[in-house]
């Protein structure tokens, strides 16, 4: 939708104008009048409209004069003529000034349709195109800022000639600590009048701010961090301190790739000058030296997912992780190493719960993997280390708590049933239709939870019985082991021999004498 100002000395003809044409039909939402020539020319250049209508002939500044003076300030405004003066001198004028069109009074509602029907198509084709010379633009830009040599030069010479940049025109330049999202790149852009162009470098880590040359740099960066705080990102904001060409940005963008470093250790929400930035923030020099302490630490909290009860796991944990981030506090390192320690150990404790549980809230691994690298800075790295981190060992916990309390319900069913059934011919698929899960689950369970497979306690519970029932003189071995589950007699007394070292009889004998 666009924007129209109607111009004319004439109230009636205005009002008219105004009232008997649907203009949001024809795509016109905001509609503004002026009474005259001089009331037109201020409220142009205060509105800025896309499309003026305007009368010619007016009284102290007429169309034409109003249509020059507004080109001359710089003003874009299409402009439709109306005048009831069929003359060539007012046509080749409003040519000379590119009017759109030119209508003669008594104008009929259906010429103005048309007219305002081409403006608007102009306006659309121009904006197209401008948006694609400016997705163009960035990607030249981007170019620039990657490459050195004669690539880098050439994307100079494209960018300067197909966006029509001056040589003489100049950026400031303002970076963040994340990669953000292309729609949050594009609501910066959009809602802050004096980035130019917003574009990732740095390996798509860095997102790189281009502002108009005669802003206040620190004044930007801080409406830029407001911003980002309004989008939900909390995130430290680094800008340079002097104005940059097109020529320089290459440069310029790999020292600041450098302070990416130092910026990682900056809380977020901070605005601070490239100058500034490496004075706070010193990284520490014994690299091998604090490998060996974190590489400690990370080598506990592994051990810690594989060795302690799950119930005492999130405090130790929790424990370790806090060693780890304040022996970062007190010896910063390059981020690089930060990132991937914490990807290695976030990674193990992700592998520890998907082999328990498989749910759908539970981030996937390369999901985890990009949130951990799209960390703008430590602070925030550190909450989600310590989030995902103590919420995956709790898992683990619930998830074990779960296990036994199911393996005490399996091993309970399963033992009741051989109870009930001891004496039948007794089948694996029915006691675990019985209990409601799958045969082979049961028989995991019950054999972690037990010790022993579940054949294996039923023979024992089986020969415990015979037992029992060889104590009583009346009970022949053959009924005995039929009353025990074991049809075949022979191989009952095999069974019995092996379990005890002496036969049914045998064993008889000795107890009861």
């Amino acid at each position: 939708m666009y924007s129209l100002l109607l111009v004319d000395d004439e109230r009636l003809e205005l009002e008219t104008l105004r009232d008997y044409i649907a203009w949001d039909e024809l795509g016109f939402d905001r509609v503004y009048t002026a009474r005259g020539g001089r009331d037109g020319y201020d409220k142009a250049l205060r509105l800025k409209p896309d499309v003026m209508i305007t009368d010619i002939h007016m009284p102290v500044m007429n169309g034409i004069e109003l249509a020059k003076q507004l080109y001359a300030d710089g003003c874009t405004t299409k402009v439709i003529f109306l005048t009831g003066y069929d003359e060539f001198e007012y046509a080749k004028a409003a040519l000379q000034v590119e009017a759109v069109d030119y209508i003669l009074k008594p104008f009929s509602f259906e010429k103005i349709r048309k007219a305002a029907e081409r403006v608007r198509e102009l306006l659309h084709k121009e904006e197209l195109l401008k948006m694609s010379v400016r997705v163009y633009g960035k990607k030249l830009l981007c170019r620039v800022i990657d490459n050195d040599g004669e690539t880098g030069r050439e994307a100079c010479r494209q960018f300067l000639d197909v966006c029509e940049w001056d040589k003489e025109e100049w950026f400031g330049l303002i970076t963040t600590t994340a990669g953000l999202d292309d729609t949050v790149i594009e609501q910066v852009e959009n809602s802050l009048s004096e980035v130019v162009y917003s574009i990732r470098g740095g390996g798509k880590r860095c997102t790189y701010f281009l502002v108009r040359y005669f802003v206040d740099y620190r004044e930007s960066a801080e409406r830029i961090c407001a911003r980002l705080e309004q989008l939900g990102l909390h995130a430290a904001v680094v800008f340079y301190p002097e104005k940059l060409s097109v020529e320089q940005l290459y440069g310029t963008v790999r020292y600041l790739e450098g302070l990416q470093e130092f910026l990682f250790y900056v809380p977020g929400g901070t605005v601070i000058s490239s100058e500034e930035l490496k004075q706070e923030i010193p990284l520490t020099e014994g690299e091998e030296e604090n490998r060996e302490i974190y590489g400690r630490i990370l080598r506990e909290m592994k051990e810690l997912l594989h060795t302690q009860c799950p119930e005492k796991k999130a405090d130790k944990l929790e424990t370790y992780l806090l060693e780890y981030w304040d022996q970062l506090n007190k010896n910063p390192r390059k981020c690089f190493y930060v990132l991937e320690e914490m990807s290695f150990f976030l990674s193990e404790l992700y592998d520890a719960c998907a082999a328990r549980k498989k749910d759908a809230d539970f981030p996937g691994k390369a999901e985890l993997r990009n949130d951990i690298y799209r960390a703008v800075n430590a602070e925030a790295l550190r909450k989600l280390c310590l989030e995902f981190g103590l919420t995956g060992i709790r898992r683990l916990s619930d998830r074990k708590q779960e296990e036994n309390r199911r393996g005490e319900y399996v091993v309970s069913s399963v033992k009741q049933f051989v109870e009930a059934h001891y004496g039948d011919s007794i089948c694996l698929e029915e006691l675990a239709a019985d209990i409601g899960l799958s045969p082979n689950y049961v028989r995991s369970l019950f054999k972690e939870s037990e010790g022993i497979t579940i054949n294996d306690w039923i023979v024992e519970f089986r020969m415990g019985k015979a037992c029992e029932l060889l104590r009583d003189r009346r009970l022949k071995v053959k009924e005995i082991s039929r009353m025990v589950g074991y049809e075949n007699s022979s191989y009952f007394c095999s069974v019995f021999a092996r379990r005890f070292g002496a036969s049914p009889n045998e064993y008889r004998g000795e107890i009861l004498g």
